[in-house]
């Protein structure tokens, strides 16, 4: 141990599960993504099968400068199962780093985790002086959202008796790269099924939906598949190629994907099949129900298509659910990555008139509609998967703005957007207005997570 004197900095929670129960989520595959804040993501560059003594993680830190990271070294020397385990630096950017993980029960339901942290920082007393303070503001946001996370992972994991093998495509886009370790800290098997070809494997299969090739026979066995796929409808202008490829994209992968689940002998329990409230195209204030009219837009017809493109599955008697997704907020990608930047730049403003209506859904209440879904037998169909209030792009800018503690003075002109990105490409995915009522998906039971902008935003953005 270095004599260098060290700053302490600990983080304690109680939990609503056993320590062992705890422990266990932390060692299972996937805990460190879980636990991983969208405000300041780390690279994993190596991560060990399993979590025990002597195993070691390489992660890439996040610098200011853009394009550069600090790599970091871990290894765990020490492990006991059900109490701690400990992390120290290998090589990395603190002059000595231990961090131990701590797990006791408190009574047969409840346990206290406690992170606790011992760290020296180079440049001796002007480290100490300068740096120690940054530094423990930086934990201080990281580990009031790890353990946020933590309390409400626990909160699904406590009624979660029966582990599920689930297939996903689309599992490296923003939603299945948050779900993959969400589902794996469950207890959960996750199987990915990718376009791109090589050797089938544990965990992989392979499909072509466009020849209508994949590597799954009608003996494998899937409680739950779950469909992301589709290209970026906000992903570059578009031309008339662009707009036949967002349209097969979904409807040939969905037909195709379809045609394998009614193949298959076991038939799963539920087909979880993403889709979007821009099937209602622009909308006035009054809220849009689930048997609302299609509208008229292009994006309109895709998601339509969408949809029934899933009835093969239905008609053979297996549940589907259509969720219908508002704007993802996720500093990670989408529209929020968009608006942040330039906000902490001091450059935030409304797009255009700013009054088109916004619905949309945090990443964290994604993640427990698609647990409802899949535990819910009574929730089939299309579902609007968005929050309680709905926001107008001028508002919504304004509370991003707010959180990061900086001005809102920068409006981008219609025009500009315009001449960006095409008219219609502008008209439907930027100054489209989208009233959405979430009434079906309250009245199934679900409670959310995150239910008002400004509390979504503090979490994900490290701001609480």
């Amino acid at each position: 141990m270095s004599t260098t004197k060290q700053i302490e900095y600990t983080k304690t929670s109680s939990v609503p599960v056993s320590a062992a129960t705890c422990f266990n989520w932390h060692a299972a595959k996937g805990a460190f993504a879980r636990l991983n804040p969208p405000f300041a993501p780390v690279q994993i560059l190596e991560e060990p099968e399993e979590l025990k003594a002597g195993a070691e993680v390489l992660i890439r830190v996040p610098t200011p400068l853009p394009f550069f990271g600090i790599k970091w070294r871990l290894t765990h020397p020490e492990y006991v199962e059900g109490e701690y385990f400990r992390d120290t630096q290998v090589k990395g950017p603190f002059k000595s780093w231990e961090h131990t993980h701590n797990f006791k029960d408190l009574d047969e339901n409840t346990s206290e985790m406690k992170d606790v942290l011992k760290f020296a920082l180079p440049l001796g007393i002007l480290g100490r002086i300068f740096g120690a303070p940054i530094v423990k503001k930086q934990l201080s946001a990281l580990f009031n959202y790890r353990h946020t996370i933590l309390n409400l992972d626990m909160e699904t994991l406590k009624d979660n008796n029966e582990p599920l093998h689930i297939l996903m495509s689309g599992s490296s886009g923003l939603i299945g790269s948050a779900l993959i370790p969400y589902f794996t800290t469950q207890g959960h098997k996750v199987t990915r099924l990718l376009r791109s070809e090589g050797e089938k494997s544990e965990g992989i299969e392979y499909w072509d939906y466009e020849n209508r090739t994949t590597t799954i026979n009608s003996n494998q066995k899937f409680d739950v598949v779950i469909h992301l796929g589709g290209v970026n409808l906000a992903g570059g202008r578009w031309t008339n190629k662009r707009k036949n490829q967002m349209l097969k994209s979904r409807t040939d992968s969905t037909s195709f994907l379809s045609e394998i689940i009614t193949s298959l002998k076991t038939a799963p329990k539920v087909f979880l099949c993403a889709s979007a409230v821009g099937i209602y195209g622009t909308t006035n204030s009054e809220p849009r129900e689930e048997d609302s009219a299609v509208g008229d837009l292009y994006s309109s017809m895709i998601v339509d298509e969408w949809e029934k493109a899933s009835n093969r599955v239905s008609e053979a008697g297996i549940r589907v659910v259509n969720l219908r997704f508002g704007m993802v907020l996720s500093p990670l990608g989408g529209a929020l990555k968009k608006f942040v930047f330039p906000a902490k730049m001091g450059a935030g403003g409304k797009l255009g008139n700013g009054k088109n209506l916004i619905s949309w859904i945090s990443m964290e209440d994604v993640l427990g509609v698609v647990t409802h879904s899949i535990r819910n037998e009574n929730v089939s169909g299309p579902i609007n998967v968005v929050a309680n209030d709905m926001y107008s792009n001028k508002g919504l800018i304004k509370t991003i703005c707010k959180v990061l503690s900086r001005p809102c003075l920068f409006p981008v002109p219609a025009l500009v957007l315009i001449i960006m990105f095409g008219k219609q490409m502008a008209k439907e995915t930027i100054f489209v207005s989208t009233s959405v009522s979430n009434k079906k998906l309250i009245d199934s039971g679900y409670e959310f997570k995150f239910p008002e902008l400004e509390g979504a935003l503090r979490h994900m953005l490290g701001k609480v």
